[in-house]
């Protein structure tokens, strides 16, 4: 059983349905960015090598208040003939808020948000294209995504759910256990955040992983196995970012408090249980690689995060765990110790 839940005091956002009955586009791919650099450019080359008409598809950058003439000037430089929308605004609402905000500016029947700093490949539209033809009912897709560094040199690449495409059965425990898609990967109905709302402002890192569960616990989902998003893993982005402000786990812990409310109660605590230990044993990892790279302090953030996360469940079970692990880990920093609290 979950302990300490979450008090719903912060709702996701409404979507307004889009005005006007004009004829719509198939595809909006909004591209939410603040501060981009050159990557910038890569990300638009790869979406204008199989962009449709403007009747077909939407491209558009939703700015967060960047330095003026900074995205203009990057989008000159590979959009010659005015393709791509830019809509600038001076005024910086953030990461679920710009995201939101490009949301709500999209127009097509289909929303891809794609980071400033990630790209897709060839075919990408039209297999979506061809799965929500298929299944015009889902509440979102993803495709197999790859991971690279900043130079584009290979890192891993996601694991495959299905062999073929089509709607995965039995989605929700999955999801709801920990992240799987990277949202690069992911095209979702625009009429699905009109009925869920969008990312929701209390969570700074988790915020599409507690999307994915809230629309699979309402919807099917449908996967594509080809790998055809690339996600860029590197010091400047906001993962990274994150990490490094000691962020990522208390977010983490917050989430599974969020999405415990969109899990039916037969499966919850199972779900529940599997994820703690996960994230758990992921923030265990991290902490490792932390201080094997001298990065105490962070070592330090990330451990006295972990038994926030194991008292979400509580347990001797837990407990173990945490005190077999945390003790190697521990005596390796100088700043004090750190203990598990023990579950009533």
């Amino acid at each position: 059983m979950l302990r300490n839940p979450a008090h719903a005091t912060v709702a996701p956002p409404p979507i307004p349905p889009v005005a006007g009955a004009d004829p719509r586009p198939r595809f909006s791919v909004m591209i939410p960015t603040c501060q981009p650099d050159e990557m910038l450019c890569s990300t638009l080359e790869s979406v204008l090598r199989q962009a449709g008409s403007r009747d077909d598809m939407q491209i558009a950058i939703v700015d967060d208040a960047s330095t003026p003439g900074l995205v203009t000037d990057l989008v000159r430089s590979v959009d010659r003939f005015g393709r791509i929308e830019v809509i600038e605004h001076d005024r910086r609402l953030g990461l679920s808020g710009n995201w939101n905000r490009a949301i709500g500016l999209a127009r097509g029947e289909l929303v891809h948000l794609l980071h400033q700093d990630d790209y897709v490949e060839r075919g990408f539209y039209a297999r979506f294209h061809r799965g929500f033809s298929r299944e015009p009912d889902i509440g979102m897709a993803f495709c197999r995504s790859r991971i690279v560094d900043a130079g584009g040199r290979h890192l891993k690449t996601s694991s495959r759910q299905r062999w073929l495409p089509g709607v995965i059965a039995n989605w929700l425990p999955t999801i709801g256990a920990r992240q799987r898609i990277q949202t690069p990967a992911a095209v979702v109905p625009r009429r699905t955040y009109e009925t869920l709302g969008g990312y929701r402002p209390d969570l700074c890192h988790a915020l599409d992983w507690e999307m994915w569960v809230r629309i699979a616990a309402r919807y099917r989902v449908w996967y594509e196995p080809r790998t055809l998003a690339v996600y860029r893993r590197h010091v400047a982005n906001e993962t990274t970012r994150l990490i490094a402000m000691g962020a990522v786990w208390p977010d983490m812990a917050r989430a599974i408090r969020i999405n415990a409310a969109s899990l039916p109660e037969p499966i919850r605590d199972q779900i529940l249980s599997a994820s703690v230990r996960w994230h758990a044993a992921s923030a265990l990892r991290t902490a490792k690689r932390q201080l094997s790279a001298g990065a105490t302090g962070a070592a330090a953030d990330t451990l006295r995060a972990i038994p926030d996360l194991l008292d979400l469940v509580g347990g001797s079970a837990a407990e173990g765990f945490a005190a077999q692990r945390l003790s190697i880990l521990q005596a390796r920093l100088d700043d004090g110790p750190l203990t598990v609290r023990r579950a009533a």
